[in-house]
């Protein structure tokens, strides 16, 4: 997707590109980097002299990022690794930031996915499998950090594009087909490396089922954050730990003899998907689940709930990943009682209401 070019071993494309009938925009990254480059190494024994061209020179590299017909010149990917987590450090220990760099992270389903994918990128996560069928919708832009402009692309190709802006360095592999069980190839990398830790956003109750009996025989965990209206569900499934632990912790029973049409046939589906998020929730929340696959498409989802969502999953798998003792289990994180009080949340208030008024009136909406 993008060209990462050496100043001497590619300059004569370097040439090329900069040449005025390709209309590429250009952006030295060296206006700001070396002043803060000069300020990290302030306190280093052994600082490189940043005001030396050829130093510059030489830990340059030139990105060129075709959709946005712009070349870049950055330092190479130790120094721009060094300027993009000087602000990690302490908050992240220097293991556990290198941990984090080099570990392959899964993605599939990239709705809230989308959002976990870019806080990893913003945490110092370098290496991706992307997985989603889907493309870009109108209604995708009440949580999906999208534009109108870019309607009708894949949903890969997108958070493909947002991670290379944040960091040109990363490796990034798109699945635009999304997570098959048939394929094997999205939870290993070419060389058979598992993917450290796997974050499952999927629509489709079916394969959410297929890829944790995958990641359960490869001894992967799986982390997927839920919305629950402006609040977040959080499972932890650690099939490293436990070979033997049962998909969904167990809620909806053994669906290891349902085939896919079973699984995904819609009472089927919104009874296990009743079971799997358990009763604990909203009521908007709860009401919205019986109507999926009636008067809804999909469970209605906010972007209050999708970015918390993003950002609390990427915390439990950074944290997995850097060996923290996260047990299997449910987590929730309730955001309206944290802002309103226990006695006076959301989801107090609206649970001391006469359930079925409600129902009758978002019915009539």
């Amino acid at each position: 997707m993008i060209e990462v070019l050496h100043p001497t071993d590619d300059a004569e494309r370097i040439e090329e590109l900069r040449r005025a009938e390709y209309g590429l925009a250009y952006v030295d990254g060296w206006a700001t980097a070396r002043s803060e480059l000069i300020a990290i190494d302030s306190f280093s024994s052994l600082p490189l002299d940043w005001n030396d061209e050829r130093v510059v020179d030489s830990s340059s590299r030139f990105i060129h990022f075709p959709w946005r017909s712009t070349l870049v010149r950055l330092p190479d990917s130790e120094h721009f690794y060094r300027l993009r987590t000087a602000r990690n450090r302490f908050l992240i220990d220097n293991d556990e930031q290198t941990t984090w760099g080099s570990a392959l992270i899964g993605i599939a389903g990239l709705s809230v996915g989308s959002s976990v994918a870019a806080v990893c990128s913003l945490t110092g996560a370098r290496r991706f499998h992307i997985a989603d069928p889907d493309t870009l919708g109108p209604s995708n832009l009440n949580r999906l950090q999208g534009s109108v402009c870019d309607l009708g692309m894949a949903k890969v190709t997108l958070a493909q594009r947002r991670i290379l802006e944040i960091d040109p360095y990363s490796d990034v592999s798109g699945f635009p087909g999304g997570y098959t069980s048939t394929d094997g190839t999205f939870l290993r990398s070419s060389g058979g490396e598992r993917v450290a830790v796997l974050v499952e956003e999927m629509d489709d109750l079916a394969m959410k089922l297929a890829i944790r009996l995958e990641a359960r025989a490869l001894q992967i965990p799986v982390v997927m954050a839920t919305d629950n209206g402006d609040n977040v569900i959080l499972d932890v499934e650690r099939y490293d730990r436990d070979a033997n632990y049962p998909p969904f912790h167990g809620r909806a029973g053994d669906l290891t003899a349902c085939s896919e049409s079973e699984l995904n046939e819609p009472a089927n589906r919104t009874r296990l998907a009743n079971a799997i998020v358990g009763s604990d929730v909203t009521p908007r929340t709860r009401y919205s689940l019986t109507e999926v696959g009636r008067t809804l498409p999909s469970w209605p989802q906010l972007g209050t709930a999708a970015n918390a969502a993003g950002s609390t999953a990427a915390l439990a798998a950074r944290l997995m990943v850097s060996g923290a003792d996260i047990q299997s289990g449910r987590y929730r994180v309730d955001l309206d009682r944290i802002l309103l009080g226990e006695s006076a949340s959301l989801a107090t208030r609206w649970n001391e209401l006469d359930e079925s008024a409600f129902v009758r009136s978002m019915a009539q909406q």
